[in-house]
């Protein structure tokens, strides 16, 4: 390397750059892609409901009304988890539609397929058939409440 002319040294140093740059790209890369991983939801199914509601088959609904300053007031939903297998409370505001899994761990009565809600000052619960089912709950209007169990739909 004695007769190393600067031409040369600098074709080599601009060489080793250009590696030291897609090293450093690839593991940003590599990175970027690790996050996206672990953001991925635990639940794809729900994610999917959610998204497509249109793609699933609803049970028959199971119905309750609240009673109250019904309009002005959200229907919140206790014990419900959402993708990330998260404990997240849903609000239901009057004349809307939700979707979510019904969190099957909180007790025994929702280990048997149990919802809880609160509305205002009462409290109040929910028997659907299916522990930790994906639920739509639609608020209707005159503050009818239905729950519908959703299943995904596999006929042609």
């Amino acid at each position: 390397m004695g007769n190393l002319k600067r031409r040369d040294a600098v074709k080599q140093l601009a060489g080793l750059a250009i590696l030291g740059t897609g090293g450093v790209l690839a593991r940003s890369a590599a990175a970027q892609q690790g996050n996206q991983q672990r953001k991925a939801p635990q639940d794809p199914i729900l994610k999917t409901a959610v998204a497509s509601p249109q793609a699933f088959m609803l049970s028959e609904p199971v119905s309750f009304t609240v009673e109250g300053d019904g309009r002005s007031r959200d229907l919140i939903v206790t014990s419900s988890v959402n993708e990330d297998g998260k404990q997240i409370p849903v609000r239901v505001p009057s004349g809307t539609m939700r979707v979510f899994r019904a969190d099957a761990s909180v007790d025994d009565f929702t280990q048997q397929g149990g919802v809880y809600w609160k509305f205002y000052n009462t409290s109040g619960k929910v028997q659907l058939s299916t522990p930790g089912a994906i639920v739509m709950i639609v608020r209707e209007g005159n503050d009818t409440v239905r729950c519908y169990e959703m299943t995904i739909d596999l006929r042609c």
